[in-house]
């Protein structure tokens, strides 16, 4: 796992779509991390597979929809360090399977489609032993990670994220980010450790129940961050032409390139607060870029 010493890039970001009085912009890049094991995903992965390292266990299984970053990423770790994967996927198998599928399958990834009823019980262990025992597999031979790599083990992961960008979170007043399970928020709140605001944008519809599942991770005296609920542009996959123009002119003006469900509607809303007046002038802020960008193939701008 040599390719995590790496440093991080920060680049400051000083797009014409952002700018707006005296503040100071810096993004955090965790989509140049590894050009397959990308963004935040890696951060999530890293313990589960160490986990599964120390009980001598050489498969990984986890769960995920057809243009899933988490499943992508899972797929590309099994191919670089040599342990078997399993994916199971929400829906049944498209005649035409996505870009990201293709990859997986192309990487050794197992595939198994399970209906949308079932797939909702992918958190449940009687629904776990029944896909074990569809596969023919005994407990002690899998290693299940939560989809999304959410979980202690990811948020233990996503605490290392500033680290490797060799960032003091003293050096700003907020620290923005996209959620979907909220365990790299939670992860990312425990580093800041209250030196620094962590703002973060839930890209689901409805997303208050966040706040509880990000506190689950949280030692209670953890207190100096806070959800923004409007910023999900419809909800998760979805998008707006609003979202769209502002991805083409942002990825124009800035070389910045963003993707459609995560990090595209965290700039988005970060621009309509400082346009809002909810930045003060002065103020540090570095945005974290968790990457997803394979995604990217199922769009057409």
């Amino acid at each position: 796992m040599m390719f995590l010493k790496q440093a991080v890039p920060v680049l400051s970001f000083c797009s014409g779509s952002i700018k707006h009085g005296q503040l100071t912009v810096d993004v955090l890049r965790l989509d140049l991390l590894h050009p397959e094991i990308s963004g935040n995903k890696w951060y999530k992965l890293k313990h589960n597979i160490l986990e599964a390292q120390s009980r001598g266990i050489n498969t990984v299984l986890s769960f995920g929809g057809a243009w899933s970053n988490h499943i992508h990423a899972l797929a590309a770790a099994g191919k670089h360090f040599g342990f078997k994967t399993i994916g199971v996927i929400r829906g049944e198998r498209p005649k035409q399977p996505s870009a990201m599928l293709q990859d997986v399958e192309r990487w050794g990834m197992q595939l198994v489609y399970v209906s949308r009823y079932d797939y909702r019980k992918r958190y449940e262990p009687e629904y776990h032993q029944e896909l074990l025992e569809q596969l023919s597999l005994q407990n002690n031979e899998v290693w299940i990670v939560p989809e999304g790599g959410s979980g202690e083990l990811g948020v233990k992961g996503c605490e290392e994220i500033l680290e490797s960008g060799s960032i003091d979170p003293a050096d700003y007043d907020q620290i923005w980010l996209a959620a979907g399970t909220g365990a790299t928020a939670a992860g990312v709140i425990r580093s800041v450790n209250n030196r620094s605001h962590v703002k973060v944008v839930p890209v689901l519809k409805g997303a208050a129940f966040m706040e509880a599942d990000i506190n689950q991770y949280l030692d209670a005296s953890l207190t100096n961050w806070s959800l923004d609920l409007e910023g999900h542009c419809g909800g998760y996959g979805k998008t707006t032409p609003e979202l769209l123009q502002f991805i083409t002119e942002t990825e124009e003006e800035s070389g910045l390139p963003l993707d459609q469900v995560y990090t595209g509607k965290m700039l988005l809303a970060f621009k309509k607060a400082v346009e809002a007046g909810q930045v003060a002038e002065g103020c540090r802020v570095l945005l974290i870029h968790t990457g997803g960008l394979q995604g990217r193939r199922g769009l057409k701008i």
